[in-house]
């Protein structure tokens, strides 16, 4: 019985080393008879991307980084290999190959783009408001660092167009927090997420009803002053808004009169710059 059990392991054993050693034939053909030039290879690897072949593609920027780990299409195959890998979204390998990349090519040119890519696989991972906004604090870091870092860079207007983005999703977050403590009569923990919102998201669309609840709030515990700044503030910048209508309506508990003097001049009104825009599309550039 021993010796048939023996019999049957070592056949087992002999089999999966067949297959490995085709495996590993098979593999080393795809390298040795390569007759394909640094530039074919990549231009190849672009080509399989554009019709959505993105395992051959990471085939041909494997075959250019072991056959030819000194050209310069190397260099930029491995900022293609960490893009394909975000758009098969394996975001944890495209993270890894960006901070390979930049710990290997500190003074490339193009490590703006690693690092961009990376905070691009945290901002699609950001969830709706009711839904722990880890991600979205981390690409909002992620984004600020290459302003600061990187000035001017072509990614600039798309990286300040997601920022504004990710401010409007995080202040709707904080408001609804708010409002969770005003249903409880929680006044204090309402207003730490109302002050958050005004000091930090203070260009998010949620701007507008954050100053009325601020100006609700106020009046409501007799410091009318305070609310009247808060007012002034929501007058000054949104006149127009149904907001404003209202913060004044609670304040002088009369209709707004359109002749009337504008009475929140003398609270000094700071100017606040909001952003309309509500939606995007999500996309991102191949490297060149």
């Amino acid at each position: 019985m021993k010796s048939i059990l023996s019999l049957l392991i070592l056949f087992i054993f002999i089999s999966c080393s067949s297959n490995d050693t085709s495996d590993f034939d098979l593999n080393q053909n795809l390298y040795e008879n390569n007759k394909l030039e640094d530039f074919e290879l990549f231009e190849n690897a672009n080509e399989f991307i554009n019709i959505g072949k993105y395992d051959l593609a990471l085939l041909e920027l494997d075959k250019l980084e072991v056959l030819f780990p000194s050209s310069p299409y190397s260099n930029k195959g491995m900022l293609l290999n960490a893009y394909v890998n975000f758009l098969k979204k394996d975001y944890e390998k495209t993270r890894a190959i960006a901070e390979n990349y930049k710990k290997y090519y500190p003074g490339s040119k193009d490590i703006v783009y690693a690092n961009y890519l990376e905070a691009m696989t945290y901002y699609v991972l950001i969830k709706k408001p009711d839904y722990s906004q880890k991600d979205a604090y981390t690409a909002l870091d992620k984004f600020n660092f290459i302003l600061n870092a990187y000035p001017n860079s072509k990614y600039e207007i798309d990286i300040i167009t997601k920022i504004q983005i990710i401010e409007n999703n995080l202040a709707i977050n904080k408001l609804s927090i708010a409002k969770f403590y005003l249903e409880k009569k929680n006044i204090n923990g309402a207003l730490i997420y109302l002050k958050d919102i005004y000091e930090n998201h203070s260009s998010s669309l949620s701007i507008e009803e954050t100053l009325f609840l601020l100006v609700n709030i106020y009046k409501s515990i007799k410091e009318e002053e305070i609310a009247k700044d808060y007012a002034a503030i929501l007058a000054y910048n949104f006149p127009e808004s149904k907001w404003y209508e209202k913060s004044y309506n609670i304040l002088e508990e009369l209709e707004i009169e359109t002749d009337k003097e504008s009475w929140f001049e003398k609270f000094n009104p700071i100017k606040l710059l909001k952003n309309n825009k509500e939606d995007e599309i999500i996309e991102i550039q191949i490297i060149e």
